[in-house]
C-alpha cells in the first residue's frame, strides 16, 4: 500500500510518473487506477475464439493477442455444450471487435509461452472487452496468473454477476424462443429463432436462410452446412435456430457454425406458435 500523501501539483506528479519506470497510471483512459505499460492501438483482423484475436498494430505488424484474465471454452471441446458456447463466445467477440480499432494495454507479463501478446482490450467506447466477455457469460474469470489486483477484482465481480443472472455459461433455463420479427430487439443476446424457411440462396461462401416473414436471416458457411446430418432441403421447413443475434448491414442475423444450433421440422408443416411468428 502506498501511504504517501496525495500530490496535488500537476507538474510534480508528471515528473514522478516519468521516474516510475515503464509503468504508468492509465487512470484517465481506464476509469481505474491500474498499472499498465504504454498502450498500443490497431485493428482486429481475425478472431480465433472468445479470448484470442489477431490485431494489425498501427506499426503495421500483426500480433496474436491473448486477453488477460479470461478463459472462454475451446472450439474442440469434447462436449457438445462446450463447443456451442465456444462458438457463441467467438461470435460475440467477432461482433464486438472484428475490423474495429482497439486499444491494447499490458500488465506485468508482455507475452505468454506461445508468444501471444497479453493485453487488456479496450473498445472505442471505453469498454474493457475482457470484462464484458466475462460479464455476459462467454468466459470465466481466469485468475491463476499474477496481474493487476484491481482488474482481478473487476473480473471476479463480473463472473459473480453472470452467475447470479444465469447468463451464458451459467444458464440453466432453455433459451427464449422468438419469432424473426423480434430479432432486432434481441441484438447481442443468445436466443432461439423459430420461423418457416421460405427460401435459401448463396452469398459468397455462405448459405442464407430467409424466413417467410420478418427482417431477419440465418447465415451458415456452406462447407460447415455440408457436414450437418440429415437432409439439407430446409426450404419449406419450420426451423429453430439458436445463436447470437448480430447485425449485418442493418439486418439482424444469426450465424450458424454447429449442427446443434439447427433443428428442422417436417417439410410443409406450419411454424409452431411463438412471438412474432
Amino acid at each position: 500500500m502506498n501511504n504517501r500523501r496525495p500530490i496535488r501539483t500537476g507538474g510534480l506528479a508528471a515528473v514522478l510518473l516519468l521516474l516510475a519506470g515503464p509503468f504508468v497510471l492509465d487512470r484517465a483512459l481506464h476509469g481505474q487506477a491500474s498499472p499498465v505499460k504504454s498502450s498500443l492501438t490497431g485493428a482486429v483482423t481475425y478472431v480465433y475464439d472468445g479470448d484470442t484475436i489477431k490485431v494489425r498494430l498501427d506499426s503495421g505488424k500483426e500480433k496474436r493477442v491473448r486477453l488477460i484474465g479470461v478463459d472462454s471454452p475451446e472450439l474442440n471441446d469434447p462436449q457438445e455444450a462446450g463447443r456451442l458456447w465456444a462458438f457463441l463466445a467467438r461470435r460475440f467477440a467477432s461482433s464486438a471487435l472484428y475490423q474495429k480499432t482497439v486499444r491494447l494495454t499490458r500488465d506485468r507479463e508482455e507475452v505468454d509461452v506461445y508468444g501471444r501478446l497479453l493485453a487488456y482490450v479496450w473498445t472505442d467506447d471505453g469498454t474493457m472487452f475482457n470484462e464484458a466477455l466475462v460479464r455476459q457469460g462467454f468466459a470465466r474469470a481466469y485468475l491463476k496468473y499474477p496481474f493487476d489486483e484491481a482488474v482481478k477484482a473487476r473480473l471476479r465481480g463480473a463472473e459473480d454477476e453472470a452467475r447470479r443472472a444465469g447468463r451464458g455459461l451459467w444458464r440453466e433455463k432453455p433459451f427464449d424462443v422468438i419469432g424473426p420479427g423480434e430479432a432486432r430487439a434481441r441484438l447481442g443476446q443468445v436466443v432461439t429463432v423459430r420461423f418457416l424457411c421460405a427460401r435459401l440462396f448463396v452469398r459468397g461462401r455462405f448459405e442464407v436462410f430467409v424466413p417467410s416473414a420478418g427482417d431477419f436471416e440465418v447465415v451458415a458457411p456452406r462447407d460447415v452446412l455440408e457436414t450437418f446430418p440429415g437432409p439439407l432441403d430446409y426450404e419449406g421447413r419450420t426451423m429453430d435456430v439458436t445463436g447470437l443475434v448480430e447485425e449485418f448491414k442493418g439486418r439482424p442475423q444469426v450465424v450458424v457454425g454447429l449442427s446443434a444450433q439447427v433443428k428442422a421440422g417436417v417439410k410443409g408443416a406450419a411454424a409452431r406458435p411463438g412471438p412474432g411468428v
